[in-house]
């Protein structure tokens, strides 16, 4: 290991295991590349990059796992380098959700013929929150499944978190919606994590726009013109974006592995494979639910399918937002309308994995842990608990530490936080789930309501999917 600082604390390369793993992600993004140049099909390289992260991240963990210089010095080292292609990509997808959740709901509102977007919003919130409630079901049988016992899982929590989440938990439930109210627009467009403060503003400012069209219509014309023109250059610059997105799942999908730990993962297996089984059972509840509409649920998950390992990539629902937008419009027949209002609206309404199957899980590990009588009235309880406290959580990497801490505060075990720590060690390995389900309920919400506004475009759906320029 060379101790010199340059090396040690600024270049971040101490020691051979941070050198060779440096290399191979070098390798692993220019066998890609030359995928890319041999005109490799988009979704066959981004299937290829998750293996490819999958075998880094478990291999040089497996390798250097025994080896103390790994485990104090080059683990903390690849986790920088590989951060580096990882969250720089998906900080890219990032800087674009507030301009396309704010430029979506004004195009929607502004575009929708007459009291259309009172039915639209309606249908919206009973789609999103009627498959959380699903999924909030799922989440208890998972837990009475696996029969998993709060207990194994207790850890402290470190303290920076334990205080974000006391903070959550002291809040009553009109506190905690009275802060999604915005009242500093500069403010609320410079934080991803304020998506329902953004939905708000744009609102209003659709709502003055419709007004304005009819009484000054030539005043309001440039200003209108202005949003479709930033619009069209926003999904421009997403487009371009997206070329990169295999690489970022290469770094994101293996950086998550080395940085936890296989060991870690290990020892969570229990959890971890309910909380699986959960998202497994939801997505294949929004095969019948696709069923019953008359969709094909094979067509659906086949386009798709790029989306949503993304969402599983990347952990962050709002990061994913352009790319779910642009899935459900080009390639699934969603009416332009419909997918942005209801795309946007389930980053932060009703998120069937962080908000749903997640939360009802600790709700009622804690509760029987705490003793409390696993009856039927309970367990409506937790449904109805977790549905409410999905509305207006933000869809960003840590989103389900604010859904769980809402759920177990309006069961009344908010004091029972710091005893569940070990779960939060392995959140992002089971973010990854959650995220990806999040967007699935998200897409299939928004075909729901599509469907029953009667604009959902069947021959579009059932169409090959068009190759546009990220794909070539």
């Amino acid at each position: 290991m060379i101790e010199s600082p340059f090396f040690a604390q600024f270049l971040k390369v101490s020691n051979f295991y941070t050198v060779i793993s440096i290399v191979l992600l070098v390798v692993a993004i220019f066998v890609l590349k030359s995928l890319k140049d041999k005109k490799v099909s988009f979704s066959k390289r981004m299937i290829i990059a998750l293996i490819i992260g999958l075998v880094l991240g478990i291999g040089i963990d497996l390798v250097g796992s025994q080896n103390p210089l790994y485990l104090e010095h080059a683990r903390g080292e690849i986790a920088v380098w590989y951060d580096l292609i990882g969250s720089g990509f998906l900080k890219l997808v990032q800087l674009l959700a507030v301009p396309v959740v704010f430029l979506s709901i004004i195009k929607v509102v502004v575009d929708v013929q007459g009291d259309r977007v009172r039915s639209l919003t309606g249908k919206t919130f009973a789609t999103l929150l009627g498959t959380t409630a699903i999924s909030a079901v799922v989440g208890i049988f998972v837990v009475k499944l696996y029969q998993l016992n709060a207990v194994d899982f207790a850890a402290d929590l470190a303290d920076a978190k334990a205080e974000r989440m006391s903070d959550i938990a002291s809040q009553s439930f009109p506190e905690f919606f009275v802060n999604l109210v915005p009242n500093n627009i500069i403010n609320v467009m410079g934080d991803n994590g304020s998506i329902v403060s953004v939905v708000i503003v744009a609102a209003l400012f659709a709502s003055a726009i419709r007004f304005l069209k009819v009484k000054k219509p030539d005043q309001v014309a440039p200003f209108v013109t202005l949003l479709n023109s930033l619009r069209v250059t926003v999904n421009s610059v997403l487009t371009n974006i997206i070329k990169l997105m295999p690489y970022g799942v290469v770094a994101l999908v293996s950086n998550t592995i080395i940085s936890n730990g296989v060991q870690a993962i290990t020892g969570m297996l229990g959890f971890i494979a309910a909380l699986y089984t959960g998202v497994l059972i939801m997505l294949v509840v929004y095969v019948v639910i696709l069923i019953l509409l008359g969709v094909n649920p094979i067509i659906f998950y086949k386009k798709a399918f790029t989306t949503l390992l993304f969402a599983f990539s990347s952990r962050s629902s709002v990061g994913t937002l352009p790319y779910t937008l642009k899935t459900l419009e080009d390639d699934m027949g969603v009416s332009g309308e419909t997918a942005n209002f209801v795309g946007t609206l389930g980053t932060s309404v009703g998120m069937n994995g962080c908000a749903g199957v997640f939360p009802a899980m600790l709700g009622t590990l804690i509760a029987a842990a705490a003793g409390a009588e696993m009856n039927f009235s309970f367990f409506v309880l937790v449904v109805v608990v977790v549905t409410v406290g999905s509305i207006g959580i933000a869809g960003v990497p840590g989103t389900a530490t604010v859904a769980a801490t809402v759920t177990l505060n309006g069961l009344g075990y908010g004091s029972t936080i710091s005893s569940i720590g070990a779960i939060f060690g392995i959140d992002p390995i089971i973010d990854m789930g959650r995220t990806m389900l999040n967007v699935a309920g998200s897409m299939v919400s928004a075909i729901v309501v599509d469907k029953w506004e009667g604009t959902f475009d069947s021959k579009a759906f059932a169409a090959p999917k068009a190759v546009t320029s990220e794909e070539e």
